[in-house]
């Protein structure tokens, strides 16, 4: 927030919720990131947030709680949101998906598109964001710990990242070999 001029108030819920420790080690790189782009995509600078009628600071919230069987992350921020028509635009442009697809593409698909490898709506490179290396790995690490990840935004609103996760790694593949 602070290499991006940006004022952001982080809270963090659901502390107490258990998690297995393979589990939380493996989710430290993903909530990183996830974090990261909540505050440099999402978040808008002060003097538009308030234009836009929203306080100068932006929120962002880190929450765990337990769901049945599973453990639910979510990574909510009231930021600007994912906007589909630059994805589209973007995904048109780079190739990713043909003009007339892209045309008939249903929000969900364009969202999803942020997940596949090179893909960035960023016009510029800079050393936080912007090479389209991120969230296809954030995917490929949640699905390695047996979980799935969901996103819902509204523009001008924000973004919410969902990773649902089984409880435990304990029950593992494993090979046993005797001498």
């Amino acid at each position: 927030a602070a290499h991006d001029g940006k004022e952001v108030e982080f809270t963090i819920e659901g502390g107490e919720t258990e998690l297995d420790r393979g589990m939380m080690d493996g989710l430290s790189d993903p909530l990183l990131h996830i974090v990261r782009n909540a505050v440099n995509h999402g978040i808008e600078l002060p003097e538009v947030r308030e234009a836009a009628g929203k306080p100068r600071k932006g929120s962002l919230r880190l929450a765990a709680r337990r769901d049945k069987d599973n453990v639910i992350i979510e990574i909510a921020d009231d930021g600007a949101g994912i906007d589909p028509e630059k994805i589209r635009e973007k995904a048109v442009r780079q190739g990713t998906m043909a003009p007339e697809a892209a045309a008939v593409a249903i929000d969900e698909d364009l969202i999803n598109l942020l997940f596949e490898p090179g893909f960035s709506t960023t016009e510029a490179i800079t050393d936080i964001s912007g090479r389209g290396v991120g969230l296809d790995v954030v995917r490929k690490t949640i699905e390695s710990l047996k979980g799935t990840i969901g996103v819902v935004s509204e523009p001008g609103r924000g973004t919410t990242f969902e990773l649902m996760l089984p409880p435990t790694m304990a029950i593992i593949d494993v090979m046993m070999v005797q001498i």
